[in-house]
């Protein structure tokens, strides 16, 4: 008898994908689907926060030069803030600042401070990119909290002073406890 249901196998197995050929076929794909539904959690462990600037408003801007020069004024956020929608975050906040001009311009933006952070690394580069580190005292965020993070800019002190209005980007990326990272952008304003 098994000699014949070999024959009808075979004879199946000439015009096309057998039976046995599918039934192995899901045997084998099983783990591969569980494996990607498990990716999607794994992917999205981690601390539960989301990060965003405050709306743009009318913002002043002091001279790098401290107790020197004008403050001018212009536009662009007050703060950030992380919105904390797990279990309280607790640790080391540290981040990176970008300010990029927008065009060719004579003069940078950059950051004079940051609340309860210590700036590091501050510098303008020969196409007034201002670029700078720096770290979040203790900073915990509780659980289904938000913490708003005051931040403050500076102009750079070229001489001669540009005119008009000049636009940068800004970029924020946040590293929190947990070392997965929080990029938030904007845009900076200033008027000379």
């Amino acid at each position: 008898m098994s000699e014949v249901l070999h024959a009808k196998v075979t004879e199946s197995e000439k015009h096309g994908i057998s039976r046995r050929r599918v039934v192995a076929g899901v045997a084998w794909s099983l783990p591969v689907i569980a494996t990607a539904i498990a990716a999607p959690a794994a992917a999205a462990s981690g601390l539960s926060a989301t990060t965003l600037l405050s709306a743009a408003s009318t913002i002043s801007i002091a001279s790098s030069a401290t107790g020197q020069g004008t403050s001018r004024t212009g536009t662009g956020p007050a703060n950030f803030q992380i919105i904390n929608s797990g279990s309280a975050i607790t640790g080391a906040i540290t981040g990176t600042v970008n300010i990029k001009p927008v065009g060719t311009v004579s003069a940078g933006v950059g950051v004079h401070s940051i609340t309860s952070a210590t700036l590091t690394s501050a510098a303008y580069t020969s196409a007034h990119e201002y670029n700078a580190t720096f770290t979040l005292a203790a900073q915990e965020v509780p659980a289904g909290q938000t913490v708003s993070v005051p931040i403050f800019f500076q102009y750079e002190r070229v001489n001669p002073a540009p005119s008009g209005i000049l636009t940068y980007v800004l970029t924020i990326t946040l590293r929190l406890p947990d070392n997965t990272d929080r990029v938030i952008t904007g845009t900076v304003t200033i008027t000379y």
